[in-house]
């Protein structure tokens, strides 16, 4: 049998951007801009400001989201990474069950800041990361992510290692090794969704990640054929090894895995499984203006509802998993954004009163996207609507230029000028073209971080 780990290393370890399509490029830079404008977004919020005080903070090279300041590149890649996935607005991906980007990107950018690397290097490594992540996923799932394991962070974890290796350019040999490493570092439960520790496994996949490729870079021993070894990562964590590793390693850099079936960037900033009913209910609203809602059923298929099913949701954090909240916000809204997982609306007494007529029922069809949602009326009409919706707009059905640009400006408006947030944008939807990582992170602080770093520059010079 083919050695999965030496052959999936070798794969990532010779990917060239030549060998990235156009639309491979296009949707990879797209991808890559929603997950810095999800970390600018996310900088302020409650679990990174208290990861902040509590995790390691040496100044170093790496740039921050959202803030000012820089620090050791495993910090910031750590810190970023909780800012990134703090409000579950980062894209997903339905192999991995999970967030691909969010696991990577931090990563990434943090060591780009260290090296100054060029933007093509740093889309090469991302393509790199994403691709080795998503088919280990398809060799794992659903098994994997059914035992209780957060892919997000268990194949994440992987996904950094693999890109930050090709950062640091590692032969087929070290990337094997930055595999084994990161295999030995891979840890997050489901169970903790709509807690802070959810946007924790992002930072601990991000730092991990890059430290395995450092170790290995460094000449840190591992197996290297830890994924598939008899102890290895598929028995731990999947209950079995995959009879066959084609899935993993046929078409790389032909068939992208980032564009079929796709990454996916989320409309709404809460749990990807819950958008098809969020459409279905905005679609109602309309219809049901006015009148009294009697009951409101929310069709899904059975195993999205293992996770999504929270009538009482405890904070702003639950709230983004609970399908009752989200489709009552949807019928009274219209739609779901920012300021539904904030008071007033997530302790709306109208809201709470809807919610709790709101039940879910799993449907028997075979598509796991669609949601059907029906509600009934007081005076005994009723109105029903569906949507599918895999795990957000991928490029099958892509936002339009327009509608994306619009979230990449929701998200970094709190923080960056309109004149910056517009030069970002530019940037990172041109990043192959870009010279220097560091004047690209430039623009992701805050206006009064880089003229304070200006002022300390000239006082050094004098």
């Amino acid at each position: 049998m083919t050695s999965l780990t030496p052959e999936l290393a070798a794969l990532a370890a010779g990917l060239s951007l030549a060998d990235l399509s156009t639309a491979a490029r296009e949707w990879a830079c797209r991808t890559f801009a929603d997950t810095v404008a999800c970390g600018i977004a996310g900088a302020t919020e409650d679990a990174v400001r208290l990861a902040g005080a509590i995790l390691p903070a040496s100044p170093g090279p790496a740039a921050l989201f959202g803030r000012g300041g820089r620090l050791h590149e495993l910090d910031a890649a750590q810190l970023n990474g909780i800012a990134a996935h703090a409000l579950d607005f980062d894209d997903c991906n339905l192999e991995m069950d999970g967030h691909p980007s969010v696991s990577i990107v931090p990563a990434l950018l943090a060591l780009g800041d260290r090296l100054d690397c060029s933007g093509a290097d740093l889309l090469t490594a991302y393509v790199a990361g994403v691709e080795a992540e998503i088919r280990i996923a398809r060799l794992s799932n659903p098994a994997h992510a059914d035992r209780g394991w957060h892919p997000t962070v268990t194949f994440g974890v992987i996904g950094a290692a693999v890109a930050t290796g090709r950062l640091l350019r590692l032969s087929p040999e070290r990337m094997a090794v930055a595999i084994g490493i990161a295999a030995s570092c891979a840890a997050g439960l489901r169970a903790n969704s709509g807690t802070m520790t959810k946007p924790l496994h992002a930072g601990q996949a991000n730092r991990n990640g890059l430290q395995a490729a450092l170790l290995a870079d460094a000449g840190f021993t591992a197996r290297p054929t830890a994924l598939e070894h008899k102890f290895g990562f598929m028995a731990a964590f999947n209950g079995g090894i995959a009879p066959d590793f084609a899935p993993a390693l046929d078409g790389w850099g032909r068939d992208f895995a980032l564009l079929s079936p796709g990454i996916a960037i989320k409309q709404y900033p809460c749990c990807a499984y819950i958008h098809c009913a969020i459409d279905a209910a905005s679609d109602l609203r309309g219809l049901i203006e006015g009148g009294l809602i009697e009951d409101v059923e929310v069709a899904l298929h059975g195993r999205r509802l293992k996770n999504i099913d929270r009538p009482h949701p405890r904070d702003g954090l639950d709230a983004k998993f609970s399908t009752q909240y989200l489709t009552a916000r949807a019928l009274i809204a219209g739609g779901i954004g920012f300021s539904d997982f904030e008071a007033p609306s997530i302790s709306d007494p109208a809201t709470a009163a809807l919610s709790a007529r709101v039940r879910l029922t799993a449907h028997d069809e075979a598509d796991l996207s669609f949601g059907r949602v029906t509600v009934r009326l007081a005076d005994g009409r009723s109105f029903s609507a569906g949507a599918r919706v895999a795990m957000g707009r991928d490029p099958s059905n892509p936002m339009t230029q327009a509608q994306f640009r619009a979230k990449f400006d929701d998200c970094v408006r709190r923080v960056l000028s309109p004149d910056t947030a517009g030069r970002l944008y530019e940037q990172l939807m041109t990043l192959p073209d870009q010279p220097s990582a560091r004047r690209l992170t430039d623009l992701m602080q805050p206006a009064r971080a880089l003229q304070n770093r200006a002022a300390i520059r000239t006082a050094n010079e004098r």
